[in-house]
């Protein structure tokens, strides 16, 4: 069983829900973002047109199911209006990101996905060949690690083969530009061979968001829901 999971924030909490219940949320997603989109809402509504889009690739993948696994703090159907059903909804568990990440991979390989990528949920562009390209890549071979490498030093994408999870977590600088160049060093110190995927922008700063911003000026339809909340918001790029 193929499983692309993708990893997303709990939705901001309206002012009725106290913050304190929601401690992740408290100032809102993206906020690295608010120099250019300061309104909390503007950089929310962004943040759920970027899910949409990569939902709508990871739909797009002949054979394989769509899992979402959230920060605490989500209602049961936080997602349904993207298509996404409370059922097919995880919380996500651990402290670290690495530790949340490790959990995914136990969770659903307990559930008996032989194959899982997991996805992030920033990468707008992301389309259902590289995602295709990533199964393929389990396929052949099951001591590869799949890394899709974001233009930050980062990732959005790490993909395994049931059952071994080995250990690509740990003293890695998470949200760091030396965040992928640990995972690779953690894959050379357990023996695993690295299959790269093409390099993606993570949308979290200005810059990239000012790169998304052209792209889609140029050709909207390779992330219609982001274009479509994008363009018409006044930014200060």
């Amino acid at each position: 069983m193929k499983v692309v999971v993708v990893m997303t924030r709990a939705p901001r909490p309206t002012a009725d829900v106290a913050p304190a219940e929601h401690p992740a949320t408290i100032q809102g997603p993206k906020t690295r973002l608010a120099p250019v989109l300061p309104a909390p809402a503007a950089r929310e509504a962004l943040q759920r047109a970027m899910l949409a889009d990569v939902l709508a690739a990871a739909r797009a993948v002949p054979d394989a199911q769509l899992r979402l696994s959230v920060t605490p703090g989500a209602p049961a159907d936080a997602f349904v209006d993207l298509g996404v059903a409370p059922g097919h909804v995880t919380p996500q568990r651990g402290e670290s990101l690495g530790d949340r990440e490790r959990a995914v991979f136990a969770d659903f390989f307990r559930r008996g996905a032989t194959q899982v990528l997991l996805l992030g949920s920033d990468v707008p562009l992301v389309t259902p060949a590289i995602l295709e390209e990533g199964f393929a890549a389990l396929a052949a071979d099951p001591k590869h690690v799949v890394i899709g490498p974001a233009s930050d030093g980062g990732y959005y994408l790490l993909g395994l083969v049931a059952p071994e999870i080995p250990d690509l977590f740990t003293g890695v600088r998470w949200s760091t530009k030396y965040t992928l160049m640990d995972t690779w060093r953690r894959c050379e110190f357990a023996a695993r061979r690295v299959a790269l995927l093409p390099m993606l922008d993570d949308i979290d700063d200005p810059d990239e968001l000012a790169r998304l911003r052209e792209t889609l000026t140029a050709a909207p339809d390779l992330a219609p829901h982001t274009a479509a909340v994008l363009m018409p918001v006044r930014t200060l790029l």
